[in-house]
């Protein structure tokens, strides 16, 4: 019998526990494929270094690492943010369940101390004085409730205080789980600034190098190429479901009143700071060659946040070497607008995004002038000058 109680106990103890651990293991989980990728590509700085092979590639794969480091910081920050949350909760229920222990004891001592004074004694006076029989089976009646009450108190009383040892268990679960996540985020946030550290130490000797700069802009060309064949996928997708739903002769009601097409000019910005490169044709500086920019540049300060210009949906999260993170959104009528170089990405792809909604951070991955935001519209697969967009 003592086996099986304390078999409930546990069973009560593992479900009670459950919902705590679901989000932890999930992001560890991810912690741990991001942390694998950081590993790897460690070793192939490594063996670039070793084998002095190109500044290209080099600082490519730091931009990878400090992308992927921001990535596990995020998550972590995260997780230590659920912890705190958890731990508060938990404190409130251990204080709520021992006021009301202490209550219920104080209510069972007072029933001891009556039934040490007088015991049975007043059933064998109500006996004994000859009292009626209804006034005697009201009495009994009434012993019964208050013995029922009383089984009541003392089973009460024992699943409270299983209920307060599981919770104080828990706390000192979660507790662990966060110091652990802080250590973990402290050492992360070292292992950034080391990175971030070389990285610009690598860039300060390639600035002027021609054969690097001419490798960078390869890498912006091809960034650029697929970020186009994205946005076709996708457009390819919206107008293949708005065939069906024409067939099928649905007609799909706006979920506002006003479109993306007539927010021109008064779309919010996406970021805050000044345009350093601007729409259409471009001529590099020491290359001296023109390219075409198929967007804006925005200078701002690294960490500052960035927000969606328009209500939309999340169509891609990706990386890139020149671009780092980018995310793409889609809006109503084939608009979709790209947002690149950022350093956290705070959206998951298939989210539907609020207008003015933080969906990542500036970050400096793939520019070689510090932190910036590269910033894009699209009208299907033709790309339109954001300044004209912005209000």
């Amino acid at each position: 019998m003592k086996f099986k109680y304390t078999t409930y106990i546990l069973l009560f103890f593992f479900c009670g526990t459950a919902w705590l651990f679901a989000d932890v293991t999930r992001s560890q989980k991810e912690l741990q494929s991001l942390q694998s990728e950081i590993d790897r590509y460690e070793g192939q700085l490594s063996k670039k270094k070793k084998d002095e092979q190109g500044a290209a590639n080099l600082i490519a794969n730091l931009d990878r690492k400090i992308d992927l480091t921001s990535s596990v910081l995020y998550e972590l920050q995260g997780q230590i943010r659920r912890n705190d949350h958890d731990i508060n909760r938990l404190e409130q229920d251990i204080q709520h369940l021992q006021t009301q222990i202490d209550a219920l004891r104080m209510v069972i001592k007072k029933r001891l101390v009556s039934f040490y004074k007088y015991g049975r004694r007043r059933d064998y006076n109500l006996l004994l004085t000859g009292g009626s029989l209804q006034t005697m089976d009201v009495w009994l009646r009434y012993e019964r409730l208050v013995a029922q009450n009383d089984n009541r108190n003392f089973k009460s009383l024992i699943s409270k205080r299983q209920k307060l040892q599981d919770d104080q268990q828990q706390l000192q679960v979660v507790m662990a789980q966060r110091e652990k996540a802080l250590a973990e985020s402290k050492r992360q946030a070292g292992q950034l600034q080391q990175s971030r550290t070389k990285r610009r130490t690598y860039l300060r000797g390639v600035r002027q190098d021609r054969l690097y700069l001419e490798k960078h802009l390869e890498e912006l060309d091809a960034a650029q190429a697929e970020i186009k064949g994205l946005i076709s996928k996708s457009e390819r997708s919206r107008v293949e479901k708005q065939r069906q739903l024409s067939n099928q002769n649905i007609i799909r009601k706006p979920s506002r009143d006003y479109s993306f097409a007539s927010m021109k000019g008064r779309l919010a910005w996406p970021t805050t700071g000044p345009v350093v490169s601007h729409f259409g044709r471009q001529r590099h500086p020491t290359l001296k060659t023109v390219t075409e920019n198929l967007g804006i540049e925005i200078r701002a300060s690294l960490g500052a946040p960035v927000y969606a210009v328009d209500a939309g949906h999340v169509e891609t999260i990706t990386w890139q070497r020149g671009r780092g993170n980018i995310i793409i959104l889609s809006h109503d009528d084939g608009y979709y607008t790209v947002y690149t170089h950022l350093e956290e990405i705070r959206v998951n792809v298939m989210d539907e995004i609020d207008a003015g909604q933080i969906i990542g951070t500036v970050g400096d991955s793939g520019s070689l002038n510090g932190p910036v935001l590269h910033f894009q519209i699209w009208k299907n697969t033709e790309n339109l000058d954001p300044e004209k967009w912005l209000g």
